[in-house]
């Protein structure tokens, strides 16, 4: 089973893809394509208990990730 899985190249931890095709509607980078991603071994939290959420860019995920 497939579960996306992508360890980070700096820190060794494993992160989870959610959605490789978010799209980004900001000034500059209309259009760009991001990768939506959560740590995948435990969760990690906001302040009001949620599960926190990170987006990067494509060129920047695949730079800074290595898919497992």
């Amino acid at each position: 089973m497939d579960k996306n899985l992508w360890k980070n190249n700096k820190n060794g931890k494993l992160y989870q893809v959610i959605n490789y095709n978010v799209l980004n509607c900001t000034n500059e980078q209309d259009g760009q394509n991001m990768y939506l991603y959560k740590v995948f071994s435990e969760k990690v939290l906001d302040k009001n208990g949620e599960e926190m959420l990170f987006v990067r860019s494509e060129e920047e995920f695949k730079f800074k990730f290595t898919k497992i």
